[in-house]
């Protein structure tokens, strides 16, 4: 992959080279000097050949149809002004093919065996590690696009390394899709800024806390009648039941364990917190969490809630702190937020420490990958990068078209009232963040509505989780090991184990007789495949 980078990077340089002196060449064939100027008794010499006939001209090129199946089913992409201004500028026309998502995956499956497909079709990032697509790859179904990536800039600035390096799934620089970026960054947690006024709790935004100091704040939300009604009805932190039955509450993150496993090098040899036998980290984790559940800081109700019903208990007040993203931060009331919220880019587990995780591991949301039956698919690449150029990215990242959506003031700020009075097709719907986002490009998140002050102080923040990303080492990869379906019961028999070691009905030491029958259910074999994979691309 490195090979195939520098081949890029050479590539690219060529090409600019390249266009420079094309253009030079052209500018000095084309501009006609002074003595090549009509001079004014031949006029009547131009006025004849302005008059030759029209039918001489180049005739107007049909424009190329680009077929696009995702899962964007519950929005309309018929009348919105900026994508039909893409339309015409690029001389393409789209044509939807949007089945319903709720069974996408299945749509995606019968396309692989059907003979009639799309030009271009949006995979979750779960297929990029399956047998199914690496098997379409090989059978041609899906186009390798290596050999075209250098001749668009904007998509390959604009998308982090290890999104190609993910994408390379052979391990042999062919590439086989172009990612829909996420921002990679480690989140914080929102706190209450008037529960803490309240309270008499000093923080500045922005700063670190120590698990202590944010234990203490969790508990005053509990149990000092933040809301002064007199009434037992708050806690310091959501928690809820993923799909699985582990409780979600993002604590680990104290820890350096993310929301999913990662593999990074630990003194010297690759190795994951979750499974650990030299590290303590997922140990200090289960210790603390259960110290926070016993002290009831955590919503009692967390193993019984799913994400929906934990989030509608926060816009109703009777949470005062949860995981969330800087830009996402409710910094002005609202209809669902009627509390302001103050921001903590994150808890260590002791004064001094660094807080770092990552679990946006590859950093693709989604990804498109490009067909056989493609005749054009460099003006597929050429539709994606241009949505990313600097020129087109202010209507992405403000979810319209400038002139028609929203215009930008002397301020700075952004003014939508042009939109009033026009469409819902034309103004609104239309997942424009949904086709491509940029790696680099955090201002997509931010809220246009808010002040440029506000905006400012948004992205000052989010700033902070981008420098404590880490990112994981595995690209996603899923060891043969983990498809054994005795492996698979004992994980199922792990999230068990914790959630007793979380509720108190077992101790933490309970921990290590979990993980070693989970290297005796397979986790040795787990170790020594995923360690053997990340050597090969290093």
């Amino acid at each position: 992959m490195k090979n195939w980078k520098k081949c890029v990077a050479l590539l690219l340089a060529i090409l600019m080279l390249s266009a420079l002196f094309t253009g030079c060449a052209k500018t000095a064939t084309e501009t006609p000097n002074e003595s090549e100027q009509p001079a004014a008794d031949n006029a009547d010499a131009v006025k004849d050949s302005s008059e030759q006939p029209a039918e001489d001209a180049a005739p107007a090129e049909e424009p190329v149809t680009i077929k696009i199946m995702a899962n964007f089913d519950t929005i309309k992409p018929g009348g919105q002004k900026w994508l039909e201004g893409i339309e015409e500028k690029l001389n393409v026309k789209i044509e939807w093919q949007l089945p319903p998502s709720s069974g996408y995956e299945d749509t995606l499956q019968m396309l692989v065996l059907s003979g009639d497909r799309p030009d271009v079709v949006i995979l979750p990032d779960s297929w990029r590690t399956s047998d199914v697509f690496a098997e379409s790859c090989e059978g041609g179904i899906f186009q390798d696009i290596s050999g075209l990536l250098p001749n668009y800039e904007n998509i390959m600035a604009h998308t982090a390394d290890v999104s190609w390096d993910a994408l390379d799934i052979f391990n042999d620089g062919r590439i086989w899709g172009m990612p829909r970026s996420t921002v990679m960054r480690a989140d914080g947690f929102v706190l209450d800024e008037e529960w803490l006024k309240n309270l008499g709790i000093e923080y500045t935004e922005g700063e670190y806390l120590t698990k202590d100091e944010f234990f203490d704040i969790l508990y005053q939300f509990t149990y000092g009648d933040p809301d002064g009604n007199g009434i037992d009805d708050t806690y310091g932190i959501r928690g809820y039941a993923k799909d699985d039955g582990s409780l979600y509450t993002c604590l680990g993150r104290i820890f350096g364990i993310g929301d999913t496993p990662a593999w990074r090098e630990y003194d010297g040899e690759i190795d994951c917190l979750n499974y650990s036998t030299t590290q303590t980290n997922f140990k200090e984790y289960l210790e603390f969490v259960n110290k926070c559940w016993e002290a009831g800081v955590i919503d009692p109700d967390a193993f019984s809630l799913d994400s929906t019903t934990a989030v509608d208990r926060d816009k109703k007040l009777m949470h005062g702190c949860w995981p969330e993203y800087a830009a996402n931060m409710t910094i002005v009331p609202t209809e669902n937020y009627t509390h302001t919220y103050v921001y903590c880019p994150g808890v260590v587990a002791n004064e001094g420490d660094k807080y770092a995780y990552g679990d946006y591991g590859t950093g693709i949301w989604w990804f498109w990958a490009i067909t056989n039956n493609c005749e054009h698919p460099d003006k597929v690449l050429e539709l994606f990068d241009y949505m990313l150029s600097d020129e087109d990215w202010v209507n992405l990242s403000a979810s319209g078209l400038e002139g028609f959506n929203f215009v930008i003031d002397e301020n700075g700020d952004y003014d939508y009232s042009i939109s009033e009075g026009k469409s819902d097709d034309e103004v609104g719907g239309w997942p424009i963040g949904r086709i491509v986002r940029r790696s680099d490009g955090a201002e997509f998140f931010i809220n246009k509505k808010l002040n440029k002050a506000q905006r400012e102080r948004i992205a000052g923040l989010m700033q902070i989780g981008f420098d404590n990303y880490l990112p994981s080492l595995d690209r996603g990869y899923k060891p043969e090991i983990a498809s054994d379906p005795v492996f698979i019961e004992y994980n199922n028999y792990m999230v068990d184990e914790i959630n007793k070691i979380i509720a108190g009905s077992e101790p933490v030491d309970h921990w290590d007789e979990v993980l070693e029958g989970w290297y005796a259910a397979g986790g040795t074999e787990y170790y020594e495949q995923m360690r053997a994979y990340i050597a090969s691309f290093e």
